[in-house]
C-alpha cells in the first residue's frame, strides 16, 4: 500500500513537496522526498508510485465551491477549535484555490475519491491535510512549531525542531514510521547550512512527510481516531480525537 503526502503550492509557479511511503503490515517508510512544480510533474510522480491502492494526503483546500469573500464551514470551525494552538486556517474560496480544485479534478479522473467516508480500505483516495492540526495531536504541544515566517534564523531553529519531532513521535506512534534511509537522509539535512530556496524545500518536504503519514494513520484508524471536520460537499479538513 502506497501513501503519498503533497505539500501542494496553491501557485502555479511554487514548487510542491512530495513524500512517498509504503506500509507493510508494521508501519511504513518513507521512499523518497521530492519537491516539483507543474500538475503534470506532480502528477507523473504520483503514478510512478505505481498500484492501484495509493492514498493522497493533500495540504491543500481540495473543495471548496463558496464565492470570493468568504470561508467554507470547515475552516471557520478548525480556527475556531485550534485557534488557541496558533492553527487556524486561512480562509478557503474557490478563486484563492482554484490550482488544489483543479489538481483535486485531475486527480478524481485518475480514479483518487476525495470522499473521506467511503467505506474500504483499498483504492485510491485523495484527502485533504492541515499540518499543523498533526504537530498539535502527534507532537505533544500546546502550540504548533514554528518554522514557516520570521527571520532565517527562527525558521532554521523551527525545521530542526520540526526534524527532532518527526524522529521523536511519529517513530513511536500506533503505527510506527519506521527507519529508512531516505527519513534518515530527510532528517539529518542541517537547516543552519540552508538558506532561501534550499531552506524552503526542507520545509516543503517535511510538510510533505507529515501528511502521507497523516494519510496512513486515517487509513489505519478511520474514524476510531481520526475525526473529519466538514463535509465532502462543502470541505473538509482530517483531524484527530483527542
Amino acid at each position: 500500500m502506497n501513501f503519498i503526502g503533497i505539500d501542494l503550492a496553491w501557485g502555479n509557479r511554487n514548487p510542491t513537496g512530495l513524500a512517498h511511503l509504503v506500509s507493510d503490515g508494521s508501519g511504513c517508510r518513507l521512499v523518497r522526498a521530492d519537491r516539483l512544480t507543474t500538475d503534470r510533474e506532480i502528477l507523473e510522480w504520483v503514478e510512478a508510485c505505481g498500484g492501484n491502492d495509493v492514498w493522497l494526503g493533500i495540504d491543500a483546500p481540495i473543495i471548496a465551491r463558496n464565492p470570493p469573500g468568504t470561508s467554507r464551514p470547515a475552516d471557520k470551525m478548525v480556527s475556531a477549535r485550534f485557534g488557541r494552538y496558533h492553527a487556524g486556517v486561512y480562509p478557503a474560496n474557490r478563486v484563492r484555490c482554484e490550482r488544489p480544485i483543479r489538481l483535486c479534478r485531475k486527480l478524481r479522473r485518475r480514479g483518487f475519491s476525495s470522499n473521506p467516508f467511503l467505506p474500504g480500505r483499498g483504492g485510491r483516495r485523495q484527502l485533504e491535510i492541515f499540518p499543523h492540526l498533526v504537530q498539535v495531536a502527534f507532537f505533544e504541544r500546546p502550540r504548533i512549531i514554528k518554522y514557516k515566517k520570521g527571520p532565517v534564523s527562527a525558521r532554521q531553529a523551527g525545521l530542526s525542531e520540526f526534524q527532532t519531532a518527526i524522529g521523536t513521535y511519529l517513530t513511536g506512534q500506533d503505527p510506527p514510521l519506521l527507519p529508512s534511509r531516505a527519513l534518515s537522509h530527510l532528517l539529518r539535512e542541517d537547516p543552519k547550512a540552508l538558506r532561501g530556496a534550499a531552506l524552503k524545500s526542507l520545509e516543503d518536504r517535511l510538510d510533505a512527510l507529515l501528511c502521507a503519514y497523516t494519510a496512513f494513520y486515517f487509513h489505519t484508524w478511520g474514524e476510531t481516531r481520526c475525526e473529519v471536520i466538514g463535509d465532502h460537499a462543502q470541505g473538509y479538513i482530517i483531524a484527530f480525537r483527542g
